[in-house]
């Protein structure tokens, strides 16, 4: 495990002076490009930023008790949530088209939390769902429950209108590399560490995920995170 931990580490670097480089092509030729040539710049970065993905996930699930560190909180806003998620929801959508929603109404201007855990289970989610939904949309909500004295939450919920996961098959989303598929070969890349992702930095919080979703209608996936306002 700790060889896999340095191999993904080593790996960081060159993965993010890519997505440096790209954006500079992106912005450079702007005007230029057209067409094929835009993309397979496109295609190019959304590879990049996938691959950045699984590297962090690969570092998450190789480095022991990496999220046994003293809990540290800090304010958390949610717009520099969205901010910070932008750029690698972007090159997830590509040329998909989808309808990339975020809803704040209902969200906190800031709260007290550990900020590391909850945008990786955001961005692990959101990834996903973009990942898997061929047309329609995808909305990130962020909103404050249970406000009161008896203690506040945050909800964050990824809801889109893709395939849907079949009931039975709900329990092993959050398997370590597994991919939920209704055929026998793999048509998305990745290793399957999103969803364990989540699952693993949301104890590690002590936040609850709940899974909703129906065949062919799409899913939505929340995680309530206790929070002090």
């Amino acid at each position: 495990m700790e060889a896999l931990a340095n191999l993904a580490h080593e790996l960081r670097s060159p993965v993010q002076a890519i997505l440096g480089y790209l954006d500079i092509l992106r912005d450079e030729l702007s005007e230029e490009l057209a067409g094929r040539h835009k993309q397979i710049i496109d295609r190019m970065n959304a590879n990049a930023h996938d691959l950045a993905q699984t590297v962090e996930n690969v570092m998450d699930f190789s480095v022991a008790d990496a999220l046994a560190e003293p809990p540290y909180e800090e304010e958390v806003r949610p717009q520099d949530l969205i901010e910070d998620l932008a750029p690698a929801l972007q090159a997830a959508n590509g040329s998909k088209g989808l309808n990339i929603r975020f809803d704040l109404e209902r969200a906190p201007a800031k709260f007290r939390a550990r900020r590391r855990p909850i945008k990786t289970i955001l961005l692990n989610l959101a990834i996903n769902a973009i990942k898997f939904t061929d047309q329609g949309s995808v909305t990130i909500a962020i909103r404050l429950v249970g406000s009161s004295q008896l203690g506040s939450a945050v909800e964050l919920e990824v809801r889109d209108t893709g395939p849907g996961i079949d009931s039975a098959m709900v329990a092993q989303a959050f398997t370590r590399c597994a991919q939920l598929s209704h055929t026998s070969i793999r048509t998305h890349r990745g290793m399957g560490l999103g969803l364990a992702v989540v699952q693993r930095n949301a104890e590690a919080i002590g936040a609850k995920i709940m899974v909703k979703s129906t065949l062919q209608q799409g899913s939505a996936f929340v995680v309530t995170i206790p929070i002090r306002t």
